[in-house]
């Protein structure tokens, strides 16, 4: 596993590959993109999820081959600071994961 840089909040390549995937298969309209989202945002199953909103100005953008895989807030970045947003198998099959260090 990797460890995240400190301080930073990190994607993994494989979960930027497959966010990209998500976004294509989904056709979004111009101007709508995958948002990695906490509470009280996110108010689905889990700590954490992937809804589609559009970019505000204090986004972070993160991207894989030049366009953008997902977006997060400055403050849910910073809040998550020492993490890494990774696409795995895990003992629920395959999903994202928040690894927090």
């Amino acid at each position: 596993m990797t460890t995240p840089k400190p301080n930073t909040f990190q994607v993994t390549d494989e979960a930027k590959r497959q966010l990209r995937e998500i976004a294509n298969d989904r056709g979004l309209d111009p101007g709508r993109y995958l948002r990695l989202a906490i509470p009280p945002t996110w108010t689905g199953d889990g700590d954490f999820g992937i809804v589609i909103d559009s970019r505000g100005p204090g986004d972070i953008s993160v991207a894989w081959e030049g366009r953008p895989a997902v977006l997060v807030e400055r403050e849910v970045a910073d809040q998550l600071a020492r993490s890494i947003l990774d696409f795995k198998e895990t003992s629920a099959g395959q999903g994202f994961t928040l690894d927090v260090f």
